[in-house]
Parts: C-alpha cells; sequence; structure tokens
C-alpha cells in the first residue's frame, strides 16, 4: 500500500488540474463565450463538464489503466477526427450567431445545461493525447507515491494514493474554470456590444483554427 499524508496527494492534484486546464485552449474559448452569452448557468456547467472529463483522464493516467490508455492511443485518429468536426462546427456557428444578443439566466432549462455539460465533456474526451498531458504534469511536479518512480508503480489499488490525487484533479479542474467564469461576468457586464459582437467573432477565428489542427493531427495519425 502507498504510504504517507493523503492530503499531500489531494494538493498536488489540485496543481495537477490547474496545471492542465489553464493553458488557453478551446475549452477556454467555448467556456468565456457561453459565458458571455448566456451567463453564468452556462458557465459554470461547461466548467463543471470540462472537470470531469479531466478527472477521468487523470483516473487513467494515475490508476494505471493501461487499457483504457492503449485504446485511447491507439484510437486517437478518429477521437481526433471527432473532436476536430465539433470545434469545427462550434466555429462556424459562433461566427453566425450574435454574442451581443444574450440570453437571461432564468431561461436556462436543465437540458440546456445538460447539453452544455455533456458537449464539453464529449469534446475533452475526444483528445486522447490529454492522458499522456496528465502523466508529463504527475511526474514534473512529484505527484508520485515515494517508492514509486513511475506511473507504473501505481493501481488501481492504491486507493490512498488515486482517491485523493482524482479528486484533487477535479477541484483543480473545475476552480480554474470557475475563475474564468467569474472574469468572463465581470467583461459582460462592462464591455459594450460592438466589443462583445468583435470578441465573437475572435473567439469563432480560434475555434476554427483549433479545429483545423486537430483536424490535420488526425490525418497525420492515420497516414502513419
Amino acid at each position: 500500500m502507498v504510504e504517507g499524508f493523503p492530503g499531500a496527494y489531494f494538493l498536488k492534484g489540485i496543481l495537477v488540474g490547474l496545471a492542465i486546464a489553464a493553458p488557453v485552449g478551446p475549452t477556454a474559448l467555448i467556456l468565456v463565450r457561453r459565458t458571455l452569452a448566456r451567463g453564468w448557468p452556462a458557465g459554470l456547467a461547461t466548467g463543471l463538464g470540462a472537470g470531469f472529463a479531466d478527472a477521468i483522464y487523470g483516473l487513467v493516467a494515475v490508476a494505471g489503466l493501461s487499457l483504457v490508455g492503449d485504446f485511447l492511443v491507439a484510437e486517437r485518429e478518429w477521437l481526433a477526427f471527432v473532436g476536430g468536426v465539433i470545434l469545427v462546427t462550434l466555429a462556424v456557428i459562433s461566427w453566425r450567431s450574435h454574442i451581443a444578443d444574450r440570453v437571461d439566466e432564468k431561461s436556462m432549462t436543465m437540458v440546456g445545461l445538460a447539453g452544455h455539460f455533456f458537449s464539453i465533456f464529449m469534446l475533452t474526451l475526444a483528445n486522447p493525447m490529454t492522458v499522456l498531458s496528465f502523466a508529463a504534469v504527475i511526474v514534473a511536479i512529484g505527484a508520485l507515491p515515494e517508492e514509486g518512480d513511475s506511473l507504473a508503480a501505481a493501481s488501481a489499488s492504491d486507493y490512498r494514493f488515486v482517491v485523493p490525487l482524482v479528486l484533487g484533479v477535479l477541484i483543480g479542474s473545475v476552480g480554474w474554470w470557475f475563475f474564468l467564469v467569474a472574469l468572463s461576468l465581470g467583461m459582460r457586464r462592462r464591455l459594450s456590444r460592438q466589443w462583445l459582437h468583435s470578441f465573437n467573432r475572435v473567439c469563432a477565428v480560434g475555434l476554427l483554427l483549433f479545429g483545423g489542427y486537430v483536424l490535420l493531427e488526425a490525418v497525420r495519425w492515420a497516414v502513419e
């Protein structure tokens, strides 16, 4: 069994979650745009979806679930293709919509919020290379048990290591997304309609670039 204080792994998990979530990417653009257009409920639902997907990838990375990890890497071509298509579709929708026509938070239904949650959840899971990023960050931060010098040393039975670390990843990731929601709400109250419209176009172009990159990666992996 793993020796040590579980709280230390929880804190290290928070650092891992922050390190994975903080870099600017398509998830951040989608979350900010949804918050600006539909208010904090849409932003929180999006952040929770991304956070739970990160936690699942964190579990795969730290629990030594090699079969799942091998499957994700082996099927990365079609997963990346699906993710790329989703991003390009969202880019087109964003470009054609008007973020300045903001929706009242009270009009958001549970079905709509569930759609925000599961759409970003599936989009995040469609990037199997995330598990490799988790592995690299976990090793870099030193979040492994003392007697283990690699992720292979951890197993699902080492629950005193796996559970607090994965919970920390969830808290760190969701905490970052909720922080972005708060920043976006500040922008929402202060920016003019013209600025919101311009920002919406920037988000659309960013999503299109991310989607194009992912599709190119899918093609590259397919021909290797």
